[in-house]
């Protein structure tokens, strides 16, 4: 994942070699390396408690300020630094995912998910998209002039209405995952929506990812992020590797969803 984005050079290929390390294991810069909280003396910190769904500095239902950014939780710190690889983060807090999307026909939904959070006084950001365009057609390659947000959209799962979508960095693939929309039931009629994030690294490889395909139209190899149930939109919970990394709550489904 893109958690790095300030190391300088870090991604140049000699980098990496002298590194020695694994898919996702070059992402700590002011990027995103959104990892566990570990104490100086090698303890486990404190990770925040998600919240209850409501956003804004209002409290009930009267001063509510609805937004595309909510809290995330992550599920563990040991998670966490799968996720980053290289290095424990000092005191990480303020861990916040935000969800810029639009419907680029037929419910598809293309943009943006951005993870970000603070430590030792640095904001570190990550940004993982899916683009709004379609698949450049080449012969020889699956998934020609198909809308590069193919499977990212709402269905019916268990009688809910729920979302699951993929998104893309240079260091892998993640599943956005919208497991509950709840009705405010305010004035303004908002609409809060939860759900999770899932993670799947790129393996370690010194071959040229494609500029071509995002990795789930590819199929074989180190840049394969493929899940069939989110392509096939069978269960809400992405299979084929992928990992759960944490929850998020408090954001608008009107902001997020456009």
């Amino acid at each position: 994942m893109n958690k790095q984005f300030n190391a300088p050079a870090m991604i140049l290929v000699t980098a990496i070699a002298l590194l020695g390390v694994g898919c996702g294991n070059n992402k700590m810069t002011v990027a995103e390396s959104t990892a566990a909280v570990v104490d100086s003396g090698g303890g486990t910190g404190y990770i925040p408690t998600s919240p209850d769904g409501s956003t804004g500095s209002g409290s009930g239902t009267g001063n509510v300020s609805y937004s595309n950014e909510g809290t995330f939780t992550p599920v563990s710190i040991n998670e966490m630094n799968n996720y980053v690889g290289t290095r424990p983060m000092n005191n990480p807090t303020d861990f916040k995912l935000k969800v810029q999307l639009s419907d680029v026909g037929s419910g598809k939904y293309a943009g943006t998910v951005t993870l970000s959070y603070t430590d030792s006084g640095v904001r570190y950001t990550g940004t993982f998209s899916a683009g709004t365009g379609k698949n450049a057609s080449y012969s020889g390659l699956k998934d020609n002039n198909t809308l590069e947000a193919e499977y990212n959209r709402f269905f019916t799962s268990g009688g809910k209405t729920v979302f699951s979508g993929f998104f893309q960095d240079q260091w892998g693939g993640v599943v956005l995952v919208v497991d509950n929309v709840i009705s405010q039931g305010d004035a303004q009629g908002g609409t809060i929506v939860t759900g999770s994030l899932y993670y799947k690294n790129f393996a370690q490889s010194y071959a040229t990812q494609s500029p071509y395909r995002k990795c789930w139209f590819i199929y074989d190899g180190p840049y394969n992020c493929r899940s069939g149930s989110v392509i096939n939109k069978s269960a809400v919970i992405p299979n084929d590797g992928y990992k759960k990394l944490g929850t998020f709550s408090g954001i608008s489904k009107t902001a997020a969803f456009q």
